[in-house]
């Protein structure tokens, strides 16, 4: 007997549905659409009636009469809103078929006095995009993985083995953000210089936290109403998979500061007379003029200084007006100081001569002060000389505070204002796209997800005979999957505004780490597919000048990439190739460290064939490597995928099978599915009745894991450069197709395989 359950709108109270005797309840379940690669659809019924008895309009209301509103007051005793979904499980016996929910479509009014209602049956597939609606990543909540800033956070994250969020979910590494760092010989005090010297330590704040993508993964989950099991997420491969905490802001943001409540302006209020040298005249500037103003009290209007609100680098503007030049003689000199615990540092001193308009930064503990002065240059012929006053934005004398940066220490970070711009749906369809994940809801527990690599997730199935089960009296279909191909298929990231994405984009017209299949054998094959993420490709190159390799999120000017769209990453851990670099403590002293904390596309800081590559396709780097790895997110999570549906061996087969509800129940789309002297998967099951059973059409493909991807693989690089490939003599050279199908280089006079040569150095 069959029977439909559902749930009030809370959720709280589970009602069983009058239904028709004998009218039929065809369901469907589907799992892939193979017009589109990996594209998820979900299981449904055709649409069916029940009557319109009193038990179903105490549930349903009185949806028939068209002149009472379906206000969402409750489901009993009231009439059910039918634009929400109704919670639902339809049974057999004890014996379930689907879970999911049911839809109200239509009420058919039949002799005055008797009506229908009409529902269709969803399964519960992954209906993520309803669920997350249009939420951002920054919507997420963050009080577990929000942290104070300072020189312990950053040195204990790397261990990753104290309390969360330094368990691993947070790690702060070094990517540059807009300070261009790079090497000036003999030049150690210039903005631009390396913090790999002595002189030029990095601030704790010139650090970026990133995110462990697992717990962005599970929190969105988890907010969504999910929960999940997955070898994958939780295992191995993907614990080391980080996002950088950036959209933008040179320092994370702090979420108990407000940089911009701490600008400041003042100009003069009337001229001055400046002297000579050693008695240069405090210019009185005051934020009570006109323009002028002081959103954080950091202005002193009696010692007409500015003092800093905590660690960061202020950005100021200072615009002076003096008696004129004469004779390109230099008049009035003007000088910016810099208090450091109330002594002034002799060498932190900027000259201006004359008329004009300067930009400066320095970087200033909390309490630290500036101020400004103006003398007569000792070769200033006699007479008065004066500085003039102006209104802050005037043609006189002003200074103001333009830009206070985030905090380079001491603040806590609050993580959602630090997580890149994305929708949070649009974050788990890029993880499934790169790993080619399948979202499977567990049958015997709502909103509980399987979530596995689809190669991984077929291979967890059991085997199933099918053979006897075949109805021959209806047709049976076996045909190739050459018309459901595509031309050409790429996977790709999103376009990179940083240089050297720009770089590759604009020389070769493509992404970086692009994969493309085409199958110019293939008459039949028409069209083009692409899947590409949100993400953009995370690219490591060399500090100009140095041994350092990191990501740097930087234009062809620069400056660091205002709106970056999402990176990811592996965390290598803390490696010592590269040399010794500065860190500066709390204090900021700084101290020298001998192993760097990096991140990069590969999964070792000197990858070669074994290791992973979290580009799609196989690329030259940007840094020297033994040989770039074999493992692309193609290559690992979507080469069998793809084999199965363009081997000349690929199959699917269409037939009529005698299934009866227990196998209904029983089966997964994870499962292999034997028929005479084959596998198969399922795709998709149509129109089974759930009322009477029988024979019912199923669309299988045919299961072809163990195809060779080429008949040489790439295995490892010999004493003299030379890659050696399996597939018959475990030192066996390989032939060229596989050599160049993975990337690398044939020479045809030696008849060996090399690796590519790493491409021009970027700067």
């Amino acid at each position: 007997m069959l029977r439909l359950n559902l749930w009030n709108d809370a959720e709280t109270s589970q009602y069983t549905v009058d239904l028709y005797d004998h009218a039929p309840v065809n369901l469907n379940y589907q799992f892939t659409d193979v017009s589109e690669i990996n594209k998820t659809a979900g299981s449904y019924s055709q649409t069916f009636r029940v009557p319109a008895t009193k038990s179903n309009t105490d549930f349903f209301g009185a949806i028939f009469d068209p002149n009472i509103y379906t206000a969402n007051t409750g489901l009993i005793n009231g009439n059910y809103d039918i634009k929400r979904k109704i919670r639902a499980e339809l049974l057999y016996k004890s014996i379930p078929l689907m879970r999911g929910y049911v839809q109200v479509k239509a009420v058919y009014v039949q002799k005055k006095d008797f009506a229908d209602i009409e529902l269709v049956f969803f399964g519960e597939t992954v209906d993520m995009a309803k669920s997350i609606g249009d939420k951002m990543l920054s919507d997420l909540k963050t009080l577990t993985i929000d942290h104070d800033l300072n020189h312990t956070s950053v040195t204990t994250s790397w261990a990753g083995v104290s309390a969360a969020p330094f368990d691993g979910t947070i790690r702060y590494g070094i990517m540059d953000k807009g300070r261009n760092w790079k090497t000036i010989a003999g030049d150690n005090n210039t903005p631009s210089s390396p913090v790999f010297n002595i002189n030029d330590g990095l601030w704790n704040g010139d650090l970026t936290p990133y995110i462990q993508a697992k717990w962005l993964f599970a929190q969105i989950l988890d907010e969504a109403g999910y929960t999940y099991e997955s070898s994958f997420i939780d295992g191995t491969d993907f614990e080391d998979v980080y996002i950088p905490g950036f959209n933008g802001s040179l320092i994370p943001v702090s979420k108990d500061t407000d940089p911009e409540g701490e600008l400041a302006a003042a100009g003069m209020a009337a001229d001055i007379t400046v002297s000579s040298s050693p008695t240069p005249v405090v210019l009185p500037l005051l934020d009570t003029v006109t323009g002028g103003f002081d959103y954080g009290n950091n202005w002193d209007n009696t010692n007409y200084m500015y003092e800093a609100p905590f660690i960061c680098v202020p950005t100021f503007t200072l615009n002076r007006s003096s008696t004129s030049h004469i004779s390109g003689l230099e008049y009035v000199i003007f000088k910016v100081y810099y208090l450091e615990a109330g002594q002034m540092v002799g060498l932190k001193i900027f000259t201006f001569f004359g008329t004009g308009q300067d930009v400066f930064q320095y970087p200033l503990f909390t309490g630290d002060k500036i101020y400004v002065t103006a003398e007569k240059a000792v070769n200033a012929p006699g007479g008065t000389w004066e500085v003039f006053s102006s209104e802050v934005g005037g043609d006189g004398t002003w200074l103001r505070t333009d830009d206070v940066t985030q905090p380079l220490s001491d603040s806590e970070i609050g993580m959602d204002q630090n997580f890149p711009v994305i929708k949070q749906i649009d974050f788990l369809s890029t993880l499934q796209k790169m790993f080619n994940l399948v979202f499977v809801p567990d049958k015997r527990k709502p909103n509980h997800l399987i979530i596995e690599p689809f190669k991984d997730y077929t291979e967890t199935g059991t085997t199933k005979d099918w053979t006897n089960k075949i109805d021959f009296t209806k047709d049976v279909v076996i045909k190739p999957t050459s018309d459901i191909q595509a031309k050409q298929y790429d996977w790709s990231y999103d376009k990179g505004q940083d240089f050297i994405n720009v770089f590759v984009q604009d020389s070769v017209g493509r992404t970086y780490g692009r994969h493309r299949v085409t199958d110019p054998a293939n008459d039949f094959a028409s069209g083009e597919k692409k899947i590409e993420t949100k993400f953009a490709p995370y690219l490591i190159s060399l500090i100009p000048g140095s041994n350092f390799q990191a990501h740097r999120c930087i234009d062809k000017d620069g400056n660091g990439v205002k709106k970056p769209k999402p990176r990811i990453a592996f965390w290598n851990g803390l490696v010592s190739e590269f040399g010794t670099w500065y860190l500066r403590d709390d204090s900021g002293d700084e101290e020298p460290y001998t192993t760097f904390p990096f991140f990069s596309n590969y999964n070792d800081v000197a990858p070669t064939i074994g290791d992973e590559d979290l580009n799609f396709g196989y690329e030259p780097a940007f840094v020297h490597m033994e040989a770039h790895p074999l493992n692309t997110l193609f290559y690992k999570y979507w080469t069998n995928y793809v084999n199965e549906l363009y081997s000349n061996e690929a199959r699917f087969f269409t037939g009529y099978f005698n299934l009866t509800r227990a196998d209904i129940q029983d089966f997964e789309f994870s499962d292999k599915i034997y028929i005479k002297d084959s596998f198969y998967r399922i795709l998709k099951i149509s129109n089974f009745d759930a009322t009477q059973g029988g024979s019912v059409q199923v669309e299988l493909l045919k299961v072809l894991s163990d195809i060779a991807d080429c008949a040489f693989i790439p295995s490892f690089v010999n004493s003299v450069g030379q890659i050696r490939f399996t597939g018959g003599d475990p030192i066996e050279f390989g032939n060229k197709n596989c050599c160049e199908r993975y990337g690398y280089i044939w020479r045809p006079r030696l008849g060996r395989c090399y690796p590519v040569g790493q491409e021009i150095q970027p700067t």
